[in-house]
């Protein structure tokens, strides 16, 4: 059946979500349905576009307010209202009507497209787009938001906490990437969702299965939450053992305040003395054709919903050890010791020994490479997709 399907998000940097976005659209542009994508928070002009697929409508909503001429007095009027509701106890009303009035204009547009897609299904990612997407929606469009994080850690925004309450009850769906995320709301929210892991790209190299380079890997935007530090220190010390191997770290900054970030992590390098062992590198379109015969992958997150990097990782046969970090999404997928190895969250020397064990027994490595590969069946675009167009189409 043809749908209208409208994909929103922030931006368009070459994320996680964005991955996802661009192999949901397409998979749903190739069945024949209409499909758009909205940019809530960024221009044409500075999105990463090269994998979406050319049948898909692109719009901006910063590009569209700019030919518009702006309405203040509404959003005074309502930031009165948001104040007044704030006075009289209605403290979550209050920040979700002041939240509307610092994005009038744009919700405003938002409000317009979907009233005149009627009957259009709306998919919103990441939480400014999803707070765009409920306040823009009417009764005719079908929603469904996708949460990407550790609900627990996003809710101590006030903002946040107050839209989760309030208003993503009127979402027709929530989609989580891990039981443990679903488990979160399902105790401190009244939504209802289902979860769907996030899909293996077709189009990675076969997984490799000769003599491995004595190199490690992360790829992954440049971000606190990946806790990059913990990485180099738990490498520092497994270096010591095995003085032969490099370290090699590809991504780039999401925004320019990541870029005082990366300076701690390139003087962590130094303070370790890792400089000739430790190598930070560009993201690069080609990474899984460069990194697939790698001695192994690394995470070291605090907090994620379900990294992509480890997903495709393992479907290269990369021996994986994670983080088992909230929201769950790497204890969703690797069952320790038999697919992949997880350690607690901020444990250097767990990491480390974990990195060590895999190095020092060669049939652990094999055992691991080769169980993880079944995640490509697993998790594969068709299952993936399936799933999603089913809740799609309600």
């Amino acid at each position: 059946m043809k749908n209208e399907i409208i994909f929103l998000t922030k931006v368009m940097h070459g994320g996680g979500a964005e991955r996802v976005i661009s192999i949901l659209s397409r998979a749903a542009a190739e069945k024949g349905n209409d499909v758009s994508l909205i940019l809530t928070h960024q221009s044409k002009a500075d999105a990463v576009l090269r994998d979406i697929d050319s049948r898909i409508n692109i719009i901006s909503l910063p590009d569209e307010t700019k030919k518009k001429k702006s309405s203040y007095v509404f959003a005074k009027v309502l930031m009165l209202f948001a104040r007044l509701a704030g006075k009289i106890g209605f403290k979550e009303k209050s920040s979700v009507l002041k939240y509307y009035s610092r994005n009038y204009e744009s919700v405003s547009l938002l409000k317009k497209y979907f009233k005149k897609h009627k009957n259009s299904s709306a998919v919103a990612f990441l939480y400014d787009s999803i707070f765009f997407t409920l306040l823009a929606k009417n009764k005719s469009n079908r929603v469904i938001i996708s949460e990407r994080s550790d609900p627990a850690q996003s809710s101590g925004s006030k903002t946040v906490e107050a839209f989760m309450n309030s208003e993503f009850c009127k979402a027709d769906s929530v989609v989580f990437q891990s039981p443990d995320s679903q488990k979160w709301y399902e105790d401190n929210t009244p939504v209802k969702g289902t979860v769907i892991f996030n899909p293996i790209k077709s189009d990675l190299p076969l997984p490799y299965t000769g003599e491995r380079k004595k190199r490690i890997v992360n790829f992954c935007r440049i971000s606190k939450e990946k806790n990059l530090i913990l990485l180099i220190e738990a490498f520092s010390e497994f270096h010591k053992e095995f003085p032969d191997f490099h370290l090699d770290i590809f991504g780039d900054c999401v925004n320019e305040g990541m870029s005082e970030y990366l300076e701690s992590v390139k003087k962590c390098i130094e303070d370790n003395n890792c400089e000739s062992s430790v190598h930070i590198y560009p993201a690069r379109s080609d990474i899984h054709d460069c990194i697939k015969d790698y001695a192994m992958f690394v995470s070291s997150s605090d907090f994620e919903g379900m990294s992509n990097s480890m997903l495709e990782a393992m479907a290269l046969g990369l021996p994986c050890v994670c983080t088992d970090c909230p929201a769950g999404g790497a204890r969703a997928v690797i069952k320790d010791g038999e697919n992949g190895m997880l350690t607690p969250v901020g444990d250097a020397h767990a990491l480390s020994e974990a990195m060590k064990k895999i190095i020092n027994d060669p049939s652990l490595a094999e055992k691991l490479s080769k169980n993880s590969v079944k995640i490509r069946e697993e998790q594969s675009i068709d299952k993936v997709i399936k799933k999603w167009m089913e809740l799609i189409n309600g």
